[in-house]
């Protein structure tokens, strides 16, 4: 039984929101986003592919062209991804800019001994830090020579002094920017667990999907896969 509104003479179950004409901002359709989230989705994508694609092109280092060339056809990719009619395809975008963009250049650069001189820099620290309990070169002769950054920086080249550059094996596990980059990562999951509010509602991107596009970001991976530098 509908009970009259005592001042609106209006049932307590009509609702303001469904009236005709009226956008409903509440359902899981609408979140005012013009073309819907997959159409924001694509244009942050492609926006990364153009990105990648300048570093490629027009950088003078070449750890970032040899990154560009790789993670623009993946930020291409995860664009293409978003047309896919399913329901989890901004989730599939998103992996695909992972495993491209990050998880490829990375061992790629690895693999052909490309990096800037970040790499060699947090190398050597390890390595002294470990032969002299110092990180530090007593006179340092050259900008290359100089480190910049605070000791702690130092145990991430400590794999590198223990294991050598005998193998292949010794060459990827002693690369300091993997050590950097699951440092970052295991950070960035650590502060996403002590989130007390959730980030996610109804059809809006979850916590887990906005993290993924933060670390498969040109901004982030870039620094990560040439320089191993996202610990600073």
């Amino acid at each position: 039984m509908l009970i009259p509104h005592p001042r609106q003479g209006l049932p307590r179950s009509f609702d303001r929101r469904r009236l005709p004409g009226r956008r409903h901002f509440h359902g899981r359709r609408g979140r005012g986003l013009p073309g819907g989230p997959r159409l924001w989705w694509a244009g942050g994508w492609l926006a990364a592919a153009a990105w990648a694609g300048a570093s490629a092109l027009f950088s003078s280092l070449g750890p970032h062209r040899s990154w560009g060339s790789i993670a623009c056809a993946a930020y291409l990719a995860a664009a293409v991804a978003l047309v896919l009619p399913e329901r989890r395809a901004s989730a599939r975008a998103a992996a695909v800019a992972l495993g491209g963009a990050v998880v490829l250049p990375l061992f790629v650069l690895i693999a052909a001994g490309q990096g800037q001189s970040e790499v060699d820099v947090i190398e050597r620290s390890g390595d002294l830090l470990l032969r002299h309990g110092t990180p530090y070169l007593a006179d340092p002769q050259s900008v290359a020579e100089y480190n910049p950054y605070l000791p702690g920086m130092a145990l991430f080249g400590l794999p590198h002094a223990l294991l050598g550059t005998d193998g292949w094996p010794a060459r990827l596990l002693g690369d300091s920017r993997l050590w950097c980059a699951a440092v970052f990562l295991g950070c960035l999951r650590a502060a996403a667990a002590r989130t007390t509010r959730p980030l996610s509602s109804g059809s809006r991107p979850g916590a887990p999907l906005l993290m993924a596009a933060l670390v498969a970001s040109p901004l982030l991976r870039c620094r990560c896969a040439s320089a191993g530098s996202t610990c600073r």
